[in-house]
């Protein structure tokens, strides 16, 4: 009989910042734990113990090192709530209208994700960039081919990565070399479905880009996709700009607002994340708390862009609060760091 000798522990001591609930709700004194002088026990890839070190230093054997990372902040890794792998090439470039930055900076850039062996290689540099900026689970968008995909997933579950991922579903108002139909979009978005969701720490989301790219049929197609899979994710684009408003109010105008358009077809509901909501109306905050939907809120992108100043207050109004989480928006985002996120985020809510 061959015996398994358990693994060695890690630990790490330094200043330990976590979080115990919503400051929206219980307030930020409640919702902040702060142990200035702490240790994290960890044991084949799983968090043991976390607590003041003098009393969990006893509970290791005295041979185990301890890794000193005193005077630094040890947290849990970011969560992006919403970023493009395939934008990671257009950071930075100069500032236009969203509408216009997308036609001439991120359609070019996504069709090149065509090819497997560019889209593997952006994959592995995205992924890695991630995790230097202490980011260790996002919602991502690919580009409309599968195989970009079928790249970030490989990179992603090399490094046990939790990625939340899909194509992007968008069969109108797009270069044709970018375009699918209601019928592929499915198809496609199912076989990748059956490859990557569940597989280690992955998992799927239904990505129609936004209703504007997306035909009733592929909206259809989207929700018909949720319904066999309710297991999944759903994300999309959302009242990012006031043009974009206008422009779904005239490709769907038998809906009364954009959020109606997702309900319609069966996208809004707990596990639908939806990007920006800046210019949302009290109707479809409400909407959003009775669904349980959550929104992804893009600060660096939104002010990089002129998108305007997401009512984080509003969202979080007590009477029906919403889930919202930061994402960095790459490539109209200007950082992968999170902090960089939460800085402008700050600044924006002061604003407002």
């Amino acid at each position: 009989m061959v015996r398994v000798q358990p693994a060695s522990p890690l630990a790490l001591r330094g200043t330990l910042v976590s979080f115990a609930g919503d400051p929206f709700v219980v307030g930020p004194d409640e919702a902040v734990r702060h142990e200035s002088d702490g240790l994290v026990i960890c044991r084949d890839g799983l968090i043991e113990a976390a607590g003041p070190y003098h009393d969990l230093r006893r509970e290791l054997p005295p041979d185990i090192p301890i890794a000193d990372y005193s005077g630094c902040i040890i947290s849990a890794g970011f969560i992006d709530a919403h970023v493009h792998y395939v934008q990671t090439g257009v950071i930075a470039s100069p500032g236009e209208r969203l509408l216009d930055w997308v036609n001439d900076y991120v359609y070019p850039s996504e069709e090149a994700f065509e090819d497997e062996a560019h889209a593997r290689a952006v994959a592995a540099f995205f992924c890695d960039t991630l995790l230097r900026s202490g980011t260790t689970t996002a919602c991502i968008y690919c580009a409309v081919y599968p195989q970009s995909a079928d790249a970030l997933f490989a990179e992603a579950e090399t490094r046990n990565m939790r990625v939340i991922a899909g194509k992007c579903m968008m069969d109108r108002n797009v270069p044709e070399a970018l375009r699918d139909t209601a019928k592929t979009g499915y198809d496609q978005s199912r076989a990748l479905i059956e490859r990557w969701h569940g597989k280690g720490r992955l998992l799927y989301a239904i990505t129609p880009r936004w209703a504007g790219s997306s035909t009733p049929a592929q909206l259809e197609a989207a929700g018909a996709l949720w319904r066999a899979y309710p297991q999944l994710h759903v994300q999309t684009h959302i009242a990012e700009t006031e043009e974009e408003i206008e422009f779904i109010a005239k490709l769907f105008p038998e809906r009364k607002d954009f959020l109606d358009v997702y309900e319609h077809f069966g996208l809004v509901g707990r596990r639908t994340v939806l990007g920006h909501a800046i210019w949302f109306s009290e109707s479809e905050f409400c909407r959003c708390h009775e669904r349980d939907a959550s929104i992804a809120h893009c600060p660096t992108s939104n002010l990089f862009l002129g998108s305007g100043l997401f009512r984080l207050s509003c969202a979080k109004a007590k009477a029906r609060p919403i889930h919202v989480g930061i994402g960095t928006d790459i490539g109209a985002g200007t950082s992968f760091s999170q902090l960089a996120s939460l800085n402008a985020a700050y600044k924006i809510a002061a604003l407002n």
